[in-house]
């Protein structure tokens, strides 16, 4: 008997959902292997489709996209770049510095008040360096950074307030995210946030500072380190700029919260 071959769907057969996730997809894997450059204005329907018949055999056409997905070349950029800003995902980087913090509250002494504040500067010194290293190994967090700059310096039309607007929320989503985390370290620790001061202003102001060292870094994994005589007794500790700046938002922020006792143990 004669095998029956099952026929490869062609353009026709593909919803202009499926085409449109299958081009994004595509937009974003070019932009992530060669970077944004000057813009997404060298991320071509036919780069896209050369891309795509080369990783997975599909063959498209101008005609299969054009007017069915989007109006126009530039209007599909504008949502490859959108689905980058989209991508603003702190879970991973959140992860990251969470397993390496979890361990060391076992280790804390908050007896006292200086046990408590020692315990925060210990979480700042280490949670900044682990934060830091996660965000420098990922391609996605410069990408990021390359929309964001695109969005304020580029032309003011529809694309760009689309791009900007998506940004805005992606940060808004991040913060709900690293509130919670605080919010979770400052409850363990007794400490409140300061009267006249809020979470959200302490989360803002630290991912400022977080984005702000990255850059500073230029992109390099090997961070900039500065010996401190921080540990017990005065011993010297390795800290990130961005630990220094952290530990030194966090006392700004944070006060002992003088109602608190401490939970026994589960």
């Amino acid at each position: 008997m004669s095998q029956v071959v099952e026929p490869v769907a062609g353009p026709s057969r593909r919803s202009r959902e499926e085409l449109r996730d299958l081009l994004i997809s595509a937009g974003r894997d070019v932009l992530v292997e060669e970077g944004l450059g000057t813009g997404a204005t060298g991320l071509t329907f036919k780069r896209v489709f050369d891309r795509l018949e080369a990783t997975t055999g599909i063959r498209l056409t101008n005609a299969s996209v054009i007017r069915r997905v989007w109006l126009n070349q530039a209007e599909f950029q504008a949502d490859v770049l959108v689905s980058l800003a989209e991508a603003a995902d702190a879970s991973g980087e959140a992860g990251t510095t969470l397993d390496a913090l979890l361990p060391m509250t076992a280790t804390f002494d908050l007896s006292s008040p200086e046990g408590r504040l020692r315990a925060l500067q210990d979480l700042a010194r280490v949670g900044a360096e682990v934060s830091m290293r996660a965000r420098m190994a990922t391609r996605e967090w410069s990408l990021w950074m390359g929309v964001w700059v695109l969005s304020v310096t580029g032309p003011e039309d529809d694309e760009r307030r689309r791009v900007h607007g998506a940004l805005l929320d992606g940060l808004d989503e991040v913060a709900e995210l690293w509130d919670q985390i605080y919010g979770v370290i400052c409850a363990s620790l007794g400490l409140r946030v300061r009267d006249g001061l809020t979470m959200r202003q302490f989360t803002v102001a630290s991912a400022a500072l977080v984005e702000g060292s990255a850059l500073a870094q230029g992109g390099d994994p090997e961070l900039v380190m500065v010996t401190r005589p921080t540990g017990p007794g005065g011993a010297p500790e390795e800290w990130t700029v961005f630990g220094i700046g952290l530990d030194a938002l966090s006392r700004t922020f944070f006060e002992i919260d003088p109602a608190w006792t401490p939970q026994p143990p589960a």
